[in-house]
């Protein structure tokens, strides 16, 4: 008898990059009707890191994404004396650790069956060493991390206004979406060319409704080059200078990407949050959260010279990364839900023995 496969369809061509942005609102757990993926939720809900896109298949799958990785170390200057850090190690813990639990999430509602910790490390030790120059999306990216550093986590620390923060900060993102869109024009930096080419087509589309012929502007998002670098023999160079000259050595894969997911989706969430506060819903996520965890961390501006750089860099295969004990968190918090459901004995502590679906 054949076992069925349970995979999600991707498409090999797709180099499937990713990153995070910082979230200022908690899940809207409305939007979701299965208890068992409201219990996770809620064990997730006062983490702000966002997958952008969210890429479950290919964690699910235990197949390769590729991580965008900012040039430099990203800080802000938040009073006189006091600067502010991304700990990238960190930040990238508690953000896989929410694309985890979403790959877990989806992973049932689509096949019945949980996520397996094989997968999840297959598809990081398939993915911790792949680069690629994505300069813009680089940098943006940067730009939207160093936002929320000088609009919400400053004014926590000032005790200032969350509300105008946390508007300033979706605004600052919303402009340069827009900006990028509009445009209509991302860079490709490949061994063959480098050039700009267009993120979508733009297509008129004909209907009938009520009888009536109307005409819409369609969106079709353009598959563009990339080049991608596997590092796994030579390693990364945490100064970007001597990583550039050290790709000269390696032969790339030229595959494709859809750039227009990161700005259409990233939109379409601040126009959600900046519709939210303009409604009055002050639910903001605290700051704090990302202090007290050492995602972000603060530095006398005097002993700025004296800082390891290389500890807030990107360039790295994140070793230090641990999926197991999101997985582990994700089974404790199952087998909880399954006993407080008379489901299986309140004695059991094996998480092994929980049941494998939701009644």
């Amino acid at each position: 008898m054949v076992k069925p496969v349970h995979k999600f369809k991707i498409f090999k061509s797709d180099a499937a990059p990713f990153f995070f942005y910082i979230e200022i609102f908690p899940l809207d757990l409305a939007y979701y009707k299965i208890e068992r993926t409201l219990m996770l939720l809620k064990k997730i809900n006062t983490n702000p890191i966002m997958p952008l896109p969210m890429r479950v298949d290919r964690v699910f799958n235990g197949e390769k994404s590729l991580l965008i990785r900012p040039k430099e170390p990203i800080s802000f200057s938040i009073m006189d004396d006091l600067n502010a850090t991304i700990n990238p190690t960190a930040f990238l813990q508690y953000g896989t650790e929410k694309l985890i639990y979403f790959a877990e999430i989806r992973a049932f509602e689509k096949f019945v069956i949980p996520l397996k910790i094989e997968k999840v490390n297959k598809w990081w030790e398939s993915t911790k060493f792949l680069y690629a120059k994505l300069s813009r999306i680089e940098e943006d990216f940067s730009a939207f991390l160093r936002a929320y550093l000088s609009t919400v986590l400053k004014a926590k620390l000032n005790n200032e206004d969350l509300i105008n923060a946390a508007t300033n900060y979706c605004k600052i993102i919303q402009e340069v979406c827009e900006k990028r869109i509009n445009e209509n024009s991302i860079l490709i930096e490949t061994t063959r060319k480098e050039t700009n080419v267009r993120m979508y087509m733009q297509k008129v589309a004909k209907y009938r409704e009520k009888m009536k012929r109307v005409e819409r502007v369609e969106y079709h998002p353009e598959l563009v080059d990339i080049d991608i670098y596997d590092l796994a023999e030579k390693g990364f160079k945490y100064n970007i200078d001597k990583q550039d000259l050290f790709l000269d050595d390696i032969k790339p894969k030229e595959i494709k990407y859809i750039p227009l997911l990161f700005y259409d989706d990233l939109l379409e969430c601040m126009l959600q949050n900046l519709k939210k506060l303009d409604e009055g819903d002050d639910d903001i996520l605290d700051p704090t959260f990302m202090l007290d965890k050492n995602i972000i961390t603060l530095q006398n501006s005097k002993e700025l010279d004296n800082i390891n750089t290389q500890e807030f860099s990107w360039f790295s295969p994140f070793e230090e990364l641990n999926f197991e004990s999101s997985i582990q968190s994700i089974r404790s918090a199952l087998l909880d839900y399954f006993k407080t459901k008379g489901y299986i004995d309140k004695n059991t502590s094996n998480s092994s023995s929980s049941p494998s679906s939701s009644r």
